[in-house]
């Protein structure tokens, strides 16, 4: 008899609705697993930032100005993060807040967004599995991940 589990992952809040699924059995590898964890992950990550209300938009901009021309390295990285005073820094995130309560989340966001955006990856995802283990077939997740329109 073979012993068929699965991952699964499902969450409603009023109009958002997300479920993820994976069937499990003896074959299934751990790196599959992986996969589908990291999914439910980036999920998570994207609209866990979206209903705590600060403006998304306004946050990646700001670090999209600040990581302009810049490579993946950790010098950049620290040049970029030194470009504002900490007094500018904190006031154009407070822009970005419904709340001076919400300048952590802010803070954040624009560091995992400038990581993000420069190359480092602050969560596993589906590229990196897939480019570690190529066995693997990683889906893509639908929906809309704020990609530029060109």
């Amino acid at each position: 008899m073979e012993d068929t589990s699965e991952v699964s992952f499902s969450a409603r809040y009023k109009d958002w609705m997300v479920i993820k699924k994976m069937s499990v059995d003896e074959k299934t590898t751990p790196q599959e697993v992986s996969a589908i964890l990291a999914s439910v992950e980036a999920t998570l990550t994207h609209k866990s930032y979206e209903f705590t209300g600060i403006s998304q938009p306004q946050i990646e901009a700001m670090a999209e100005r600040l990581i302009k021309g810049k490579r993946k390295s950790f010098v950049s990285l620290a040049e970029a993060l030194s470009q504002l005073k900490p007094t500018e820094l904190k006031t154009e995130l407070l822009a970005a807040c419904p709340s001076p309560a919400h300048l952590p989340i802010a803070e954040n966001y624009l560091l995992k967004v400038m990581l993000d955006q420069m190359g480092f990856r602050t969560n596993l995802d589906g590229e990196t599995l897939s480019g570690t283990f190529p066995e693997i077939k990683v889906a893509k997740p639908r929906g809309n991940f704020r990609k530029k329109k060109k």
